[in-house]
């Protein structure tokens, strides 16, 4: 059993003296949990019908009847039928509704799976769009997509509106949606995440106005992000002195808006500034190329919220991939990863760096610095773990992989970390 996982097999015989009645099999809740999953399972036929529901300590949280085998209820998403929301400490209890029990009784045996508030990555895609404004897909179909590819959240994203945001504050049972909206101007584009009304006007044509629209943005909760700075034909045009929080880098297929908006990335993370690197499909329809997930957001969360999906964003712990299933790296530096800080001492040499590469399928692997191009690897297949110590006066280290794709004759981006920071800190011995 995982540590973050309490698992619970309990098996109930019911009486036929019990027929009509609700039973309710008790079972605690610890502080911290993120999710509740139960599943039953009997004998089904005419004479047998055991209904299901689920109670807390103080209310009822949802019932499905005989219609479904199970159901789970997290913060934030939750089985139709049932409600998300805080789960508290206490008491919970899964209700068994005996609606036919024969006179040999019927024994039902319950699987019930609590999961612990821990850290850990969520995939999902950070720009998309609807028939809400340019895209065909409707926000079922949205869904469907994205559950299809196994992904944990989605942001909408449609242009200079917000009426795509009403879905968002439903609950589905297996994404995160994000509300959003991306304002759209004729000198740029920009998303405002995770307000389901962010924007006020998108008519912002100096830096001037972009400056305010965004930092109002801000004040309401959204996180920014500039998008697809140097697409040729809908460049970021407003100037980097507004108000952000995030940068695209990556949009949409690899090609060479994207080289071009990692190296100016780059070169700002060598001056010394941090900027988290974000990427997102930019998804309009049904499109060979342009797919949910392509790319990949991969985010490192305290739980699974869309506050917490949008606190990791603005710690750039966010690591990019081609897609939901490819290259994934995640990289330490002496436990740090990537969007933290690591303090050494004045004076020490070196760090070591752990990079984590699962997925892989003959990809160039290198590491980055405020120094540039500091090693390279290739790494063929799966899993594998590179260690290395590396200098410790330098500003950041991240991790980018490349592989060739000879059916499209291109050598692409897989996979893109955020930077881990060094600091230099006091004399002596760091901890």
């Amino acid at each position: 059993m995982a540590k973050n996982r309490l698992e619970h097999q309990v098996q109930v015989q019911l009486v036929h003296e019990q027929e009509r009645s609700y039973p309710e099999v008790a079972f605690p809740v610890p502080e911290g949990a993120e999710s509740i999953e139960v599943h039953y399972r009997y004998e089904k036929n005419d004479r047998s019908v055991v209904d299901l529901g689920l109670r807390s300590p103080d209310r009822i949280i949802g019932w499905s009847g005989g219609a479904r085998d199970g159901f789970q209820i997290g913060l934030e998403k939750a089985t139709p039928g049932y409600l998300a929301g805080p789960i508290l400490p206490g008491e919970w209890a899964v209700l068994l509704g005996a609606y036919k029990v024969p006179d040999e009784g019927i024994l039902v045996e319950l699987e019930i799976k609590i999961t612990l508030k821990h850290r850990h990555w969520l995939k999902g895609d950070l720009h998309t769009h609807t028939v809400h404004s340019d895209g065909s897909y409707t926000i079922s179909e949205a869904l469907a997509s994205c559950r299809g590819k196994g992904l944990d959240f989605l942001a909408f994203t449609d242009h200079n509106t917000a009426s795509q945001n009403r879905f968002s504050v439903a609950q589905d049972e297996t994404l995160l949606m994000i509300p959003g909206v991306e304002m759209t101007s004729y000198k740029g584009h920009a998303n405002l995440l995770g307000h389901p009304d962010a924007l006020t006007d998108f008519r912002v044509l100096t830096p001037e106005a972009a400056a305010k629209e965004l930092r109002q943005a801000q004040e309401k909760g959204a996180l920014v992000t500039l998008n697809h700075p140097f697409c040729p034909d809908c460049p970021w045009e407003l100037g980097f002195d507004v108000p952000f929080d995030a940068i695209e880098v990556w949009n949409g297929p690899w090609r060479e808006l994207n080289e071009t908006a990692v190296a100016w990335w780059q070169q700002r993370l060598t001056e010394g500034r941090r900027i988290v690197a974000v990427g997102g499909s930019d998804t309009h329809r049904d499109d060979p190329f342009v797919r949910h997930g392509g790319p990949t957001a991969h985010v490192y969360v305290e739980e699974e919220t869309v506050a917490a999906v949008l606190d990791a964003v603005r710690r750039g712990a966010v690591v990019l991939s081609m897609g939901p299933d490819d290259t994934f790296i995640t990289l330490t530096a002496d436990g740090a990863g990537v969007g933290d800080e690591l303090e050494v001492a004045v004076g020490r040499d070196d760090v070591e760096l752990l990079i984590t590469i699962r997925s892989a399928q003959g990809d160039r692997v290198s590491l980055w610095s405020d120094h540039g191009l500091e090693q390279e690897w290739t790494v063929e297949q799966g899993k594998q773990e590179l260690v290395c110590r590396m200098p410790a006066d330098r500003l950041f280290y991240r991790v980018e992989a490349r592989r060739y794709l000879p059916d499209w004759e291109l050598d692409v981006m897989t996979c893109l970390t955020n930077p881990v920071y060094i600091a230099q800190g006091i004399l002596g011995v760091s901890v």
